[in-house]
Parts: C-alpha cells; structure tokens; sequence
C-alpha cells in the first residue's frame, strides 16, 4: 500500500504520542529506560524507512535536456603516485539543481582499459549505469588512479574523462589527470657487496634494506629514497651519501599525497622508521642530505672512538618523532647541518666522543613537545656510556623546552669532559666555566626561542630556520668561519664576526 507523504508523517506521530504516554506510565512501576529506548530507536528506523521510501516514490524524473547537472569541479587532478600503485582517493560532487529528479549513467571514457576507477553511489568500476539523482539533492564521485609503470625517468601523465549520459541524451563531462612516478622498489633487501644508488629514479623501500658488515652504499647527488611507513635502512657496512648543494639527497616516507588541503604527508613525521648504525658500521657520511619525516634520524649504536662512526656535513634531519641524532658510545662530527624539531631530543649523546660546528639545532616541533634540544649522558638503558669528550662551537643550541641543553650524569657531573663556546644557548647557567663567549637567550629579548627565525617555526611545517635581523646569534661566532666558508645555502660567511648557526643572515 502506497499512503501519501502526510499519512506516513501522521502515523509516526501517533506512534510517538503512544510510546511517551506508555513510558511515563511504565517507568512510574520499574526501570525500563533501556527496554523501552530500543523500542523507540526500532520505531524511529522504520518510520524513518518508510518517510525515505515514499519520498523516493514521489520522485519525477525529467528527460528535459535543459535539466542537467552540475559538478563541484570541471577537472579533477590527483596527486602524483608512484606508477604500478593506487593511489589516495580524490572525489568531487555532483548536484541536481533542479526540481525533477535525473537518471544518468556515468562512463569513464577510456572503458576498462581506463588507469582511472570512480565509485558512484556504492557501484565501483569504468562504467555505472542506472543511477538517480533526486531534485535538489546531490552525489560524491569518488576517483582512484593506477598510472602504469613505465621506463621514463620523469613523470609519467595518466588523462581520461568521466562522461555523464543523461536520460535526455545530454552528454556532460569531468576531466581527470594524474602523475605517476616510475621507481625502484626494494622489498625487504640486503646489500651484500658494493652498490651504487643512481639519481635517475627514486627507490621506495619496503621493510628493511640492509647493507652487509664488509658492504658499502654509495648514493650519486641527487639520489631520492622514500621509506614506506615502518621501513628502515640498517647498517652494519657503510653508507657514503655524498650530494651537491644543488644536488640534494633525500630520504624521506613514500606517501606523496595530501592528509588535508595544503597538508602533504610530507610535513608529517613517523612516516617512515629511520637510519640505524650498527656497532660494525664505520666511515659513514651524509653530505648535503634532507633527512626528514621519520620517527628517529640517525641512531649511532656503540662501537668506540678509535674510529670515526660517522659525519654529517652541510645536512638537514628534521621532523622526526623520536631523537634527530642519537649517537652512543662511538664518534661523530656535525658540521654546518640543521637537527631540527624532533619529538624527542634533536641531539641525544650517550658517551663517546662528539663535535657540532656551525649547526642549528632547535627543538619547535609542531606536533610534539619534545625534549630538550641537546641532551648529554654517561649511560643509555642504564648501562654505563663514559663521555670523552662533546664540543659545540658556533652554534644555535634552543627550542620550546626552557633548558634547551642537559647534562644527565649520575655523577661527577661538573667534571664531564664538554664545552660550548660562541653559541647561542638557551640556558642561564652563567657560573659553568665550561660555556665560553656564550649568549644565553633572554626572554625579554625581542629575538627568543623561536623569534630568532624568519620562518617562526613554532607555527608552521617547514624546515626553513633562517636567522632573523633581531637574532642574538649575529656575528657572535670564532674564526672557523675561514674553514666553513659558506653556510647550508650556499651564502659566504664573513671572515671574522660571522653568525652561529648553519645559515648566515641575509637581509631581506
């Protein structure tokens, strides 16, 4: 039986007259307030079910070819993928504006051959017929794309169309494009002998790519890795990542589309494990590397001072959920490199011997609160780490945890073999004859935390940490400007009175 709209209406709210009077009575007697709440909700569904129902057989559907419908955008574009993978969904809208309803079928136009899949209505595939679209309502199209691998080096482009068929015989389309990105995939490999990673495609690595004790990993300038979500590159041979200044390396995750508008999973961290030194690795170096997104950077894990473990030079190591650096028992030297917003310490050093200089290291992570930037210990799990030795010289050592460095030693603590001199320092130990020519931020200065930086960080994604006209860290640095003659980007430091940090002040 077909009742009209106003006696569905009606006999629901008869019903809901009934159900209350009875409610009241009944919870008077015992406590039926669960019982009596399923009857209701059961009510309201089917009542509800019935409303849909009959408004669905109100509806008229027009073959007026001046009926058409609208789409909340002409051209869809996705993000670029890597070819031979699907990709995010994207989607857009589709609106009846008029006050019949339509009926349409919708055709990708490359047919089942189509890189391209769109989902209508709960019916996936290339082509979906028979669907409705009531007046004044309105659908989301979802769209996924698979680009085909392919031999070119560059992108590769994927075009096809949606095109709507109405029940009119109108025609209406919405255009696609995608990108797709030819890779090397390396699943769960090891390098077991000398290999060089080229520039000429990226290589994704799923799991865990190992480089065998006796092994080295060499990576050209420009080498692109990106770490799917957990991968992780575990070293007992030797990685020599060697870039250019106009020929970067980077490691970063594998997902290159967006979490939100203006949001790319890129700014994220935790997209990806990170490097692990292992106690056989030695003469490692990482030279102009972007380092970034992952839930640590680089671990260094024991294996004395008589060698040099490993150097990091003129690089970057930022957003990570974990320690930026984390080094035990072994030796490194950071020189003109930023170690930036980590979730845990941006440098964590347990033993060993270690010198920074010239580097920015500064903790404003924008999804944790992270440590102090700089932390210095004589253990690590409790099992005893001596220090012999940790040096920082020019450089900017702050961030949003108030101490900015921390010595953690279970004893003789004012005997731990460490100095810093000409820095900028967000502590305000003034007495420790250990700081030398030290600036130590000030909170009523104009220029603290992170003021000191045109990008101020503590707001924003990037990883930009350019020295502000009014940063306390100008001109306060000691001659080894003449052996690190230039800054990360490239700009000459002067040969006396140049800036802490890795970046020099330029004027804008």
């Amino acid at each position: 039986m077909n009742l009209p709209l106003i006696w569905w209406f009606l006999v629901f709210q008869y019903a809901k007259i009934l159900f209350i009077c009875d409610l009241r009575f009944n919870l008077v007697r015992q406590n039926y307030v669960g019982h009596y709440m399923k009857r209701f909700l059961l009510l309201f569904l089917i009542s509800g079910m019935m409303l849909f129902q009959s408004c669905r057989e109100d509806w008229t559907f027009s073959t007026d070819s001046r009926c058409r419908l609208q789409f909340s955008a002409d051209t869809i574009r996705l993000d670029t993928v890597f070819t031979g993978e699907v990709s995010a969904t994207a989607g857009f809208m589709i609106y009846n504006t008029n006050n019949s309803g339509i009926r349409f079928d919708a055709v990708m136009g490359g047919g089942a051959g189509s890189p391209f899949r769109m989902n209508l209505d709960g019916e996936g595939g290339s082509t979906i017929t028979g669907l409705e679209i009531g007046g004044g309502d309105s659908l989301f199209c979802f769209i996924s794309v698979k680009v085909p691998e392919s031999d070119d080096s560059g992108l590769t482009d994927a075009f096809d169309s949606i095109r709507f068929i109405l029940e009119s015989g109108t025609v209406q389309f919405v255009r696609l494009h995608a990108s797709g990105q030819n890779a090397v995939r390396l699943r769960g490999s090891t390098i077991d002998h000398n290999t060089v990673f080229s520039a000429r495609l990226p290589y994704v690595i799923y799991d865990t790519l190992r480089v065998a004790g006796g092994a080295v990993l060499t990576l050209e300038p420009g080498c692109r890795m990106y770490f799917h979500k957990d991968a992780v590159l575990d070293l007992a041979g030797t990685i020599v990542a060697q870039g250019t200044p106009d020929s970067v390396i980077i490691m970063r995750g594998d997902r290159l589309d967006l979490m939100l508008p203006r949001l790319p999973y890129d700014l994220l961290n935790a997209q990806w494990g990170g490097i692990c030194l292992g106690r056989e690795s030695t003469g490692n170096i990482f030279s102009y590397c972007d380092i970034h997104g992952g839930s640590w950077g680089i671990r260094a894990d024991s294996s004395g001072t008589d060698k040099l473990k490993m150097s990091v030079v003129s690089s970057v190591i930022h957003n990570v959920s974990g320690n930026g650096i984390e080094a035990t028992s072994c030796r490194i030297e950071v020189a003109n490199s930023q170690i930036t917003n980590a979730g845990g310490s941006c440098v964590d050093i347990a033993g060993g011997l270690s010198e920074f200089t010239f580097c920015t290291i500064a903790g404003f992570s924008v999804w944790t609160a992270g440590l102090d930037p700089v932390s210095l210990k004589d253990n690590r799990d409790e099992k005893p780490a001596p220090i012999e030795g940790a040096v920082f010289r020019n450089c900017i050592i702050t961030g949003r945890n108030n101490k900015g460095f921390t010595v953690t030693v279970d004893s003789l603590r004012d005997k731990v073999p460490f100095s810093i001199s000409n820095s900028l320092i967000m502590v305000q130990d003034t007495t420790d004859v250990r700081y030398r020519d030290v600036v130590f931020e000030n909170r009523d200065s104009k220029a603290y935390g992170s003021s000191n930086f045109t990008d101020r960080t503590s707001r924003g994604y990037g990883s930009v940490f350019t020295l502000d006209s009014l940063s306390r860290a100008r001109g306060i640095a000691d001659t080894l400007s003449r052996v690190w003659t230039v800054d990360l980007a490239g700009v000459p430091r002067p040969y006396s009175g140049a800036d802490a940090g890795c970046y020099q002040y330029v004027p804008q």
